[in-house]
């Protein structure tokens, strides 16, 4: 007989990916090819609810601009992990509100850029980032880091931001991540940002204790 209170084994969001990755992206591509995109997102949405949604996360290793290897499982707050590529344009006004986004959750949340290039490549386009976000990078060519790149790059490319709870639980994932799109969209943008934040720190706790620190 089964103890009342037995916890169900964890699942992981990596192993989850390895298992589901190429039949979804098979009958991705078929929707996208055909333009129904609308069909995609249901995958999408299905993939997301059904396996990753709440899987846990293993540690990375991820190597810093600045020197030194940034370690997942030592950061103590929920944090987003926003992916980049070498050849994505660098749009200043996506990271002034990025830069904006950590001060106001500083403490409370840690934001880490990971750049799919080289190193020389990642500090050239990260000089504009304050001093509280982390800024890492991966090599494509380092065979050492397949376990990163396969289920962060090879299943939903970038930019894409990964959001992960202080449990290092997955929340949500945004595939096409931006905070800066055309015209008045970067206020949309950065509020539905702010509010799956929230929704990681805080749940659905609507009381005074629900607070972001740096606004008080």
């Amino acid at each position: 007989m089964f103890s009342a209170f037995s916890q169900e084994p964890k699942t992981y969001f990596e192993y989850e990916i390895a298992k589901h990755l190429k039949a979804y992206k098979t009958k991705s591509d078929a929707a996208i090819k055909n333009d129904n995109r609308e069909y995609a997102q249901f995958l999408f949405d299905s993939l997301f609810t059904n396996y990753l949604k709440n899987s846990y996360v293993l540690d990375m290793q991820i190597k810093m601009v600045k020197g030194g290897i940034l370690n997942t499982s030592d950061i103590e707050h929920s944090f987003l992990l926003i992916t980049k590529t070498a050849w994505e344009q660098i749009n200043r006004d996506e990271i002034k509100a990025i830069n904006k986004m950590a001060k106001m959750y500083k403490d409370q949340m840690d934001i880490v850029i990971l750049f799919w290039t080289s190193k020389s490549v990642a500090k050239d386009r990260s000089r504009d980032y304050n001093s509280l976000i982390n800024i890492t990078y991966v090599n494509e060519r380092d065979n050492n880091a397949n376990q990163i790149i396969k289920p962060y790059k090879h299943s939903f490319g970038a930019p894409a931001c990964f959001y992960i709870s202080e449990e290092k639980k997955l929340v949500n994932i945004d595939r096409k991540f931006t905070l800066h799109l055309k015209n008045d969209d970067t206020g949309v943008a950065f509020e539905t940002a702010h509010e799956q934040i929230k929704l990681i720190l805080f749940g659905n706790d609507n009381s005074n204790e629900a607070i972001i620190t740096t606004l008080h």
